[in-house]
């Protein structure tokens, strides 16, 4: 009997949370199901959601006044249920709030006629109260989201990492929270082998991939990349990417004198085809709930070196199983000594993650939550 589905998010933008959205509704599509789905803005993934069967996407009708935007997204949760609750009266098998920390979007899933409602956590709420310079401000709001969580049946956190950040926050919910990681698309490792604009040569190449923001901490990568070269004279480090730190890591770039061996690749739909080439991935987040780009690394058998956040480790620990001849998790200042040591060794490694095996796992569970068969 077909399932009917409705996932509500915020936006079909660049981004992890957009990017897994798009593989569970790939893997959905095996199945027998029809889905609605719900978002607030458009986004760079767009067409490649709506190549998409079985689904229909609609856009969610919502104030364009900013101020009104704040207060309801982190606030009214009983105004926005009685509002959604006049424009939606279709009925579901299920309704998954797949965004996770935007009432907007979140609570067209909570009110919907549903006889199942979960709700995906994709942050680790605790990292963002601690790393928050208004913390009294983040208590208030945090209490009152609080709330929508009531709505829903099941909360899915997608690591270990934001199961916990989640209940420190918000204890009382312990019952009804459990970890699903976010499924890898393998059609992702047919795309590998597309020809680059930009080719990648040599042996000593390192990648990062990711948002140009404060919080993934590329100034670091920058400063750490410096010191491998003083080592390893051949060493580039091309970057794949966009954000508001991209014009000040360039100046970083300047200032280093590395404009020969730092290259801005800018954003590409399919990063994954530039990682392929490389040698090997790095990244110095600060913070990672499910760090995708590690994954990603694993997923094609390519060493990874990690500054040691949350997200890394959880991955490190949990899916790779400690096992040092796939990548290294370290503090971000330590980074050049694990990437010397690997450029200069790599013979010695043998990369062996099965992504096939991983994500058969997690498949099995995200069957058996949403009753699929």
């Amino acid at each position: 009997m077909k399932k009917r589905i409705l996932i509500t998010t915020e936006s079909l933008d660049i981004g992890g949370v957009e990017t897994t959205l798009l593989s569970l509704i790939k893997e959905l599509q095996n199945y027998d199901v029809e889905i609605d789905l719900y978002v607030l803005r458009k986004g760079a993934l767009q067409k490649e959601f709506e190549k998409l069967n079985k689904i229909n996407i609609i856009p969610v009708q919502y104030s364009k006044n900013p101020l009104i935007n704040r207060i309801l997204k982190n606030i009214k949760c009983k105004s926005l249920l009685k509002k959604y609750q006049k424009v939606n009266t279709k009925e579901y098998d299920i309704a998954i709030a797949y965004y996770g920390i935007n009432n907007y979007s979140d609570l067209y899933a909570a009110q919907a006629k549903a006889k199942e409602k979960l709700i995906w956590v994709h942050c680790n709420f605790n990292d963002l109260y601690q790393a928050s310079n208004h913390k009294f401000l983040i208590k208030i709001r945090n209490k009152l989201i609080a709330k929508k969580f009531n709505y829903f049946n099941q909360i899915i956190a997608v690591s270990e990492s934001a199961k916990d950040g989640f209940l420190k926050i918000f204890p009382k919910y312990k019952d009804k929270i459990s970890v699903i990681n976010n499924i890898f698309s393998m059609e992702r490792l047919a795309s590998k082998n597309e020809d680059c604009e930009i080719e990648i040569q040599g042996e000593n190449n390192l990648i990062y991939i990711g948002r140009l923001d404060k919080l993934k901490n590329v100034s670091t990568l920058l400063l750490e990349f410096q010191k491998v070269r003083e080592v390893i004279d051949n060493a580039k480090l091309y970057i794949v990417g966009s954000g508001p730190e991209e014009e000040n890591l360039k100046k970083i770039v300047c200032d280093l004198e590395l404009q020969n061996k730092v290259v801005f690749l800018g954003f590409q739909n399919n990063p994954f085809k530039y990682l392929n080439k490389a040698t090997l991935s790095v990244t110095a987040s600060l913070s990672e709930t499910y760090a995708t780009n590690i994954i990603e690394s694993l997923a094609l058998k390519k060493y990874f070196v990690s500054a040691n956040n949350s997200g890394a480790k959880d991955i490190f620990y949990n899916r790779n199983k400690t096992n040092l001849n796939n990548g290294i998790i370290c503090d971000p200042e330590d980074m050049h000594y694990h990437i010397i040591y690997y450029l200069q060794h790599k013979n010695e490694f043998n990369p062996n993650f099965d992504i096939h095996k991983a994500n058969d796992e997690i498949i099995e569970k995200v069957k058996k939550i949403l009753k699929l068969q």
